[in-house]
């Protein structure tokens, strides 16, 4: 079922990438396929801060993205991040009635290419919090945090720069990852990376684009072959109404683009002859297929989006950046 929902995904950036520009033009900003992204992430290396204080300081920073227009989608790997570190310049425990905790803490971000451990530049903020106890007096503290800091707009309009230079002077280097990866047969990978090229860095975009298709072409004829002949095998197992359904599991989630597609309507057309002279009971798959492949073309603007998250959200959440060295 994944393998058929990426392929009718995919089908729809064929036709609508050109449309991408227009619709975020209309819309005044770009959504999370065109855009320069950054995500919160609060490394292991910030300890001795309780779990839903470091919560509350990844929402935080959050916030400071989605402030600035360029706020990554969170739950899935991102290449470029906004990392804290927190350092404790004092703690009080004020002799009042309930006694009450007071800390001063030095919190400083971190943006860079979490991937390839590159920091763009940091900023320093210093927030003070008071709570009945210490987890409160973190929370008040990250609370404190001004999300319309001027230093911390300026640190992110300067990595805004370092990424696009990075789209702009690297593009060869990202189109022949890509490639790559595609000769390995890892195709999902790699139509992830050329669709993560952000609008922004416009020719490096528009090299990505055209690149997406014959990669595409390549990913469905491959698994054409590959579901065709676990179909043929399905079938050939029983010859029964059974055997014809798990074929059709198989068959339906081929691209009707594809360049085996012509044996793929030959084997439907031999299980559906088989079906009625042995089983006597209708079976329309190809029928059932073409109603699917419709009701995609309707929902193809609503779709479009998702292509390029795919990829990122099926991989594991935890996986780590390279920060080594940022402070």
């Amino acid at each position: 079922m994944k393998i058929k929902i990426i392929i009718l995904l995919l089908v729809s950036l064929l036709s609508t990438g050109s449309s991408i520009m227009s619709a975020q033009n209309s819309e005044g900003k770009t959504d999370d396929l065109g855009r320069i992204a950054i995500v919160p992430y609060v490394s292991n290396q910030v300890e001795n801060i309780p779990l839903s204080a470091k919560n509350n300081l990844q929402s935080k920073m959050a916030q400071i993205l989605s402030k600035n227009d360029i706020a990554g989608s969170t739950g899935y790997p991102n290449q470029f991040i906004m990392v804290p570190n927190v350092s404790v310049l004092s703690k009080e425990v004020l002799a009042s009635a309930p006694p009450k905790v007071v800390l001063n803490l030095e919190v400083a971000f971190y943006i860079g290419d979490g991937i390839n451990g590159v920091k763009f530049g940091s900023i320093v903020v210093n927030v003070k919090g008071v709570g009945m106890n210490e987890n409160k007096a973190y929370l008040s503290a990250f609370r404190n945090i001004n999300i319309n800091n001027a230093e911390l707009k300026r640190l992110i309009e300067q990595s805004k720069n370092r990424i696009l230079e990075y789209y702009n002077d690297g593009c060869d280097f990202i189109l022949k990852e890509a490639e790559s990866l595609a000769n390995q047969n890892e195709f999902d990978q790699a139509l992830y990376v050329l669709s993560s090229v952000p609008v922004v860095s416009k020719d490096c975009f528009n090299q990505a684009q055209n690149k997406i298709e014959g990669i595409y072409k390549k990913k469905i004829n491959r698994d054409c072959t590959i579901l065709l002949n676990k179909a043929t095998n399905a079938w050939n197992s029983s010859q029964d109404y059974e055997s014809a359904k798990e074929s059709a599991m198989y068959l339906n989630q081929i691209e009707p683009s594809s360049k085996c597609y012509s044996q793929v309507k030959n084997l439907a057309n031999t299980i559906k002859k088989g079906v009625t002279r042995n089983i006597d009971r209708n079976w329309d798959f190809l029928d059932k297929q073409l109603e699917s492949v419709t009701e995609i073309e309707k929902t193809r603007s609503e779709t479009t989006k998702e292509i390029a998250l795919y990829y990122a959200k099926s991989m594991p959440e935890n996986v780590m950046y390279n920060i080594k060295g940022w402070w």
